[in-house]
This record gives structure tokens, C-alpha cells and sequence, in this order.
């Protein structure tokens, strides 16, 4: 009596794959195998392994997808967070690859390591539900940002919750992580006033997390916003970084500093570019975020980001060569990419 039901189910599973019907419905739980880069100009995503099945999306020239396993002539890939199948002759085939892959969300409680491997030391532990940051992918692990620090998890152990941010159409962080407290920059005791106007680091500090409410009804957000960035000047670039501890990358360093305010001009270049009032280079005033656009190869419209700190300079956390930095709009380079100036509050 127990053998017919046992022989149906291995039936019922050998017609699915057979039948190339093996989308995993918990495409997390499964090790990816790398990182796939679309080749040709318009390049379909299949439900099936052959061209004659339903089309679930398009994708286009340098579009990013994580290729969860090979199968046959194709690939079983997440292209912006839909499962399905890409044919292998279109999409070049990384097993290593630095790529923002946005935001994604721990399946269990897991350790998060100093490399791609289990033998390697632990950086930190991560609760089921905890958010990182996918930064990169290396030999079936997702590098990630995780509360200041960078490290390795293994990716059958995340699920994606954004489209890679230099996907073709990608709005950068469409993730938005629920606000802790809105009292988080009062962790460093700030009962003393604003009022002092020397300019010791302890005092740019207080101001930090004091002013919050204070700003947006005095009108001195900019200056308190450009004091605070250029307390940054010489720490270090980190792709993926949002904070003193881990280093900066551009948008880090700006969502970073308006953060310390109240102000969430989101996470990445597109984002920021929409974070208040778009204004000429002629009007920029102190403290407004300054975008540019074509600093790499990428079809988002805005590609780095800065704070504009007056006497035509702005503060930005550049490459990994020169760190956080101060840079001229007058800079060749800078001049012929700048999108516009964002005025926040």
C-alpha cells in the first residue's frame, strides 16, 4: 500500500524536469553558480528551456543576472527578481564579479565571513530577516555589506529584494529599509546647543546628532551638511559603503551625511539625483548634493554623487586610490559629466 504513492511522486518529478518545468518555487535555498552578463541587444527570459515557452521579461546589453544553475544550452537565472531561463550563447558567464546587486534579505540566522569559504574566520553573525548589501559574488558566495563590515555568505542563504542597480530601467534602491529609531543620531549624547561655533571635531559631532530638527526650520542644513562631509576628507573608498567604520562609496557617503540629519536622499546616484530640487550649476549653494552621469559604463542616468561645499568644490568619496576627497567642478573630467546640482530641505 506504501509503494504506489512513493512511485507516483518519483513519476510526477522525473515528467517535471524532463518537461524543463523545474523553476524552483525556493530558487534561495539552491547555491548559485555565478554571474551572468547579457551579450546581445534584447535578450528574452523563458519559463521554459526553449524558445516556445511564455516570455517573462526582456532583457537588455549589460544587463547583470545570477545564473543559478546551467541546464542543457541554458542558463536557470534571476534576472530582476523573476526565475527563469536564458540561453548560454547570450550571456557571459562569471564566477567572479564586483556588482550591486542591492539589497538582500538573510533566510536563517548565519555567519557572515572574512571569504568565499567555511574555513574561513567569522565577521559577523546575522539574524534570519536582517538586511545586507550584495556588493559582489565569488565561486558560489555573495560579498556583502553588513552593518559596517564587508564579508562572505554563502548564497543559497539570501534572497535578492532589488533589480542589480545597473540593470537597464533599474530605480537603484527600491528596498526601503524600515526606520529604526528616529532618534538613532541621539546616540551620541547631544544635549549640548549647536550655538558653539568653534570648529572642534567634538562639536561637529554633537551637531550631527542635535540639529536634526533643528535644520530643516533654520535654514543652515548646507553648512552643517558640508562641515560633517568634510570631517570624511582621507577615509577610505569602499564599494558598497555607508558608514566611518566600513569606508564610503559616493552615494554612501552622501546618504551617510544627510542621514545624520533626518534626511534619507536614498542609497544610490539615481535616487539622490530625485532627493529634493534639481538646480543649475550657477545656483548650487552649500550642502546640495551634485550628480553626475558616464563616471562607468552603466545605463542608470546618474553614476556618482557628492556634496557641494563652496568656492566651486565638492566633497565625494572618489575611487580607491584617492578615498574621500576634494575635487573641483572646474576638473575636466567632472565638468563635461555633471547632471545638475539637488538643494535637500
Amino acid at each position: 500500500m506504501k509503494r504506489l504513492p512513493t512511485r507516483l511522486l518519483a513519476l510526477v518529478l522525473a515528467i517535471t524536469i524532463l518537461a524543463g518545468f523545474a523553476l524552483p518555487s525556493a530558487q534561495a535555498t539552491e547555491l548559485k553558480t555565478g554571474i551572468g552578463v547579457v551579450m546581445a541587444s534584447s535578450l528574452r527570459l523563458r519559463a521554459k528551456a526553449n524558445t516556445d515557452s511564455e516570455i517573462l521579461g526582456t532583457a537588455s546589453a549589460g544587463d547583470n543576472v545570477v545564473i543559478i544553475r546551467e541546464v542543457g544550452d541554458w542558463y536557470l537565472v534571476n534576472f530582476n527578481l523573476k526565475i527563469g531561463y536564458m540561453h548560454k550563447s547570450y550571456v557571459e558567464f562569471n564566477e567572479k564579479k564586483n556588482v550591486k546587486l542591492g539589497y538582500a534579505m538573510f533566510d536563517t540566522t548565519c555567519n557572515v565571513r572574512k571569504g568565499p569559504g567555511t574555513d574561513t574566520g567569522i565577521v559577523a553573525q546575522a539574524p534570519k530577516g536582517e538586511t545586507c548589501f550584495i556588493i559582489g559574488f565569488n565561486c558560489g558566495w555573495y560579498k556583502v555589506s553588513f552593518n559596517g563590515q564587508i564579508g562572505y555568505v554563502r548564497s543559497d542563504l539570501l534572497t535578492l529584494l532589488e533589480t542589480p542597480y545597473c540593470n537597464a530601467g533599474s530605480q537603484g534602491n527600491t528596498y526601503k529599509e524600515s526606520s529604526k529609531s528616529s532618534g538613532s543620531s541621539a546616540s551620541s549624547s547631544s544635549s549640548s546647543s549647536s550655538s558653539s561655533s568653534s570648529s572642534s571635531s567634538s562639536s561637529s559631532s554633537s551637531s550631527s546628532s542635535s540639529s536634526s530638527s533643528s535644520s530643516k526650520s533654520t535654514g543652515d542644513l548646507g553648512e552643517q551638511v558640508s562641515a560633517l562631509a568634510q570631517k570624511y576628507k582621507g577615509y577610505s573608498y569602499c564599494y558598497g559603503g555607508a558608514s566611518p567604520s566600513s569606508g564610503f562609496d559616493c552615494s554612501g557617503l552622501v546618504y551617510y551625511v544627510y542621514k545624520q540629519y533626518g534626511y534619507n536622499v536614498g542609497r544610490t546616484c539615481p535616487d539622490q539625483l530625485y532627493a529634493g530640487t534639481q538646480v543649475s550649476r550657477s545656483n548650487l549653494q552649500v550642502g546640495d548634493i551634485v550628480v553626475f552621469e558616464r563616471t562607468y559604463s552603466c545605463n542608470a542616468r546618474a553614476t556618482h554623487s557628492g556634496i557641494y561645499i563652496g568656492s566651486g568644490n565638492f566633497i565625494h568619496a572618489a575611487n580607491s586610490r584617492s578615498g574621500v576627497t576634494v575635487t573641483s567642478l572646474d576638473n575636466d573630467y567632472y565638468s563635461s559629466r555633471f547632471i545638475c546640482g539637488v538643494h535637500v530641505g
